[in-house]
């Protein structure tokens, strides 16, 4: 498509470039920090999304699913899905809870333990590799922001708007 030929109608006041654009930054953030990690993640024999279910639980167990929801940022019928295999290869427990049985709590099995665990010394050098382009306290700062936005909450309207 001959770019000289659209019709490129006009932007709002206000609205932002792409390169300025704070959803796609933090995507394009988010890819370049992953990939330093992907290696490492592959190696394991694991998906970004498996691996960021087990790292969570690993430090949260034992955690119920609408929480692993939440602190992964994945939709609860994702982190189902992901459960089940993980769950079906030796990586998690399931336990349903005795007063609701509804309700399921997840622990790492001994085997993500050790994973885990052989994967730390790995985890901290790649964190060094990445500290020598982005700064720790700058990677700490831009966390705490994330965090900090994560929990933001479009307000109810008053006007119908």
């Amino acid at each position: 498509m001959n770019k000289d030929k659209l019709d490129h109608q006009p932007v709002p006041d206000g609205y932002r470039s792409v390169k300025d654009a704070l959803p796609i930054a933090l995507v394009r953030a988010r890819e370049a920090l992953l990939a330093f990690y992907r290696p490492m993640i592959a190696e394991r024999g694991f998906t970004e999304p498996q691996w960021r279910l087990l790292r969570i639980v690993n430090e949260y167990e034992p955690i119920d699913i609408t929480t692993l929801s939440h602190y992964c940022g994945l939709h609860t019928p994702s982190v189902t899905r992901i459960l089940k295999t993980l769950d079906r290869d030796g990586y998690i427990d399931r336990q349903r809870d005795v007063e609701d049985t509804r309700r399921s709590w997840i622990s790492v099995t001994q085997k993500t333990c050790e994973i885990m665990y052989q994967s730390g010394a790995k985890s901290v050098a790649i964190r060094e590799k990445v500290f020598e382009q982005f700064s720790e306290e700058k990677m700490n700062q831009l966390a705490d922001l994330a965090n900090e936005l994560a929990e933001i909450r479009p307000r109810q309207s008053t006007t119908g708007e």
